[in-house]
């Protein structure tokens, strides 16, 4: 049994580099820590994130061989029949397809048009095999695939010329009891559509039956000239854009004109390959667009990293310098100390040695009475030699007491430099983390993360329910950095009442994150009303882009 995954990977990565002191001279240390982070900021490539689904790959060998479709947890009743033949000659599988109890695809949403036939090999490549025309819930395809091993699957999709199959399977094969295949026990991994042009899980408002009225290569060219607006392709591709879109009014023309259902396919289904081509060409550029950005933002980071570097080594020579000069005066001092402790030393000698000859001079004390007058004049001199011996010793005890103390002032700065990097290093976490979630501005003080209008009820103050696990996730990362303060800023569209709107929806969002773990006394809530807008509120998106709530984070000082 082969399981088969529909799956993605995203990565998010952050970088910390820790500096610390260099010698003299060690200047090819801080130009390895400048190629370092140069080196460490490559691009990072963010995967698809798809479903996990499993299922049966086989390997054809030669007679036809029944495979019976069955449906999934979305279709239940749904079930169908396969006939696979393999052919050598021609290096192909023929396959034979019949479904029944489908319904039609809107029914799954209103991004959804069609059904369409798909063949998986076990190294994740994939083969759109064409699409279903169902009558009363049953269709059949013919179809051909270059695979030999693959598994089959059928899903739901906006149009015929999809690329890669959606979320919505609906039917997948089960194994078969013939010979004539092989079923092999390995994980299947394929990439999948990512459903980020899936927007709409609801039904059509049309009524079905005015739904099948209407030519299903129409109804196609419609979500496929919308894509490619989702796409942003009327600027990036703008030419092939306006020839779907042309494309497309021509073939509604013709609808409402009456024309043949066979015309209006035709047309339509230009339209479809058009718009298909313009998506195509958009993804490319846009991808290559944020490559560029994302070239420009390392450049940036590598040169505010050359500076830092440039300023540590200013910092660490006038570092070195200070505890040179201050390794000399405590050198020079111990030197006088020493100097004055054998000048005492010697004094205290001399001293003992005059005492002695008094003591012999008293026996004759008439006789050396002058002798022992000068020798009392001696012992004054040195006394006086004392006494300005300790006054030396004083000065120098001073002069340590002083180095002292510009060695702990030294440490007391260094310590609170370290803070510092720390608590910078942990508000660039926070952005980094914050920048997976949410759209992030970095400024030069800061950053400033912005919840969209989509975050919220429309036209009211609450958080949307559909973006809960975001905003948790939003607020789970602030938690846990509870040192960062912030500021929640609303702000509104030109409308009555725009600063107390601006103000709930900024209460609304503190209330909700203070309650999942954010300190409250860490955060401020303000309202800018629509004093600030980012687009013209003469239109709806315009609007929609000035209803904002921007969560504003300053750099620690």
């Amino acid at each position: 049994m082969t399981e088969l995954h529909a799956f993605g990977v995203s990565s998010s990565t952050s970088i910390l580099v820790r500096c610390s002191p260099m010698k003299t001279g060690n200047r090819f240390s801080i130009t390895f820590f400048v190629a370092f982070i140069a080196l460490s900021l490559a691009p990072f490539v963010m995967g698809q994130g798809d479903a996990r689904r499993k299922t049966v790959a086989m390997t054809y060998l030669k007679d036809p061989v029944g495979v019976p479709m069955a449906g999934t947890t979305i279709r239940p009743n749904a079930r169908g029949e396969a006939t696979v033949e393999r052919w050598r000659k021609r290096n192909e599988s023929e396959i034979d397809v019949k479904v029944e109890n489908l319904i039609p695809a809107f029914n799954y949403g209103a991004d959804y048009t069609t059904y369409v036939l798909w063949a998986i090999t076990p190294e994740g490549q994939v083969d759109n095999l064409g699409e279903f025309r169902l009558k009363n819930g049953e269709g059949r395809l013919k179809a051909a695939t270059p695979y030999q091993t693959f598994a089959l699957i059928v899903t739901a999709e906006p149009h015929y010329l999809v690329k890669l199959p959606s979320k919505k399977v609906v039917l997948e094969n089960r194994a078969p009891s013939s010979r004539n295949v092989q079923i092999k026990a390995s994980e299947i991994y394929f990439s999948g559509d990512s459903g980020k042009y899936y927007t709409d899980s609801s039904p059509p408002e049309i009524a079905s039956r005015d739904y099948e009225k209407i030519p299903p290569e129409l109804i196609q060219g419609r979500r496929a000239v919308q894509i490619a607006r989702m796409a942003d392709s009327e600027r990036f591709d703008p030419n092939d854009y306006h020839e779907a879109v042309q494309s497309l009014n021509e073939a509604e023309a013709s609808y409402r004109r009456g024309a043949p259902a066979y015309d209006v396919g035709r047309v339509a289904r230009d339209a479809i390959s058009k718009a298909v081509r313009a998506l195509s060409i958009s993804e490319e550029k846009a991808l290559a667009a944020d490559r560029r950005a994302e070239i420009n933002r390392r450049d940036e980071e590598v040169r505010r990293a050359t500076e830092s570097a440039t300023d540590l080594q200013s910092r660490l020579s006038d570092t070195e310098s200070r505890l040179k000069a201050s390794e000399i005066a405590r050198v020079n001092a111990e030197e006088q100390h020493n100097i004055s402790l054998r000048e005492a030393a010697d004094a205290r000698a001399e001293n003992r040695r005059l005492k002695s000859e008094v003591n012999q001079l008293q026996d004759d004390n008439e006789r050396m009475s002058k002798s022992l007058s000068d020798a009392r004049a001696q012992v004054t001199s040195l006394q006086s030699q004392l006494s300005s011996t300790s006054s030396q010793l004083n000065a120098t005890s001073s002069r340590l007491n002083e180095a002292s103390s510009k060695a702990e002032e030294m440490e007391r700065k260094e310590r609170e430099r370290r803070e510092l990097e720390a608590r910078r290093r942990d508000f660039a976490t926070l952005q980094s983390a914050l920048s997976a979630l949410l759209p992030v501005k970095v400024s030069g003080d800061g950053f400033t993360a912005t919840l969209p209008d989509a975050f919220f009820v429309l036209n009211k103050k609450d958080l949307a329910l559909k973006i809960k696990s975001k905003i948790d996730a939003v607020a789970t990362t602030i938690a846990a950095h509870p040192n960062v303060s912030f500021s929640i800023v609303g702000h509104s569209d030109a409308r009555a009442g725009a600063d107390a709107f601006a103000l709930g929806r900024a209460q609304s969002t503190a209330d909700y994150i203070g309650a999942l773990g954010v300190p409250r006394d860490s955060l401020k809530v303000d309202s800018r009303a629509d004093s600030v807008p980012l687009a013209s509120n003469k239109t709806l998106k315009g609007r929609a882009m000035n209803r904002r709530v921007e969560l504003i984070f300053s750099s620690p000082r």
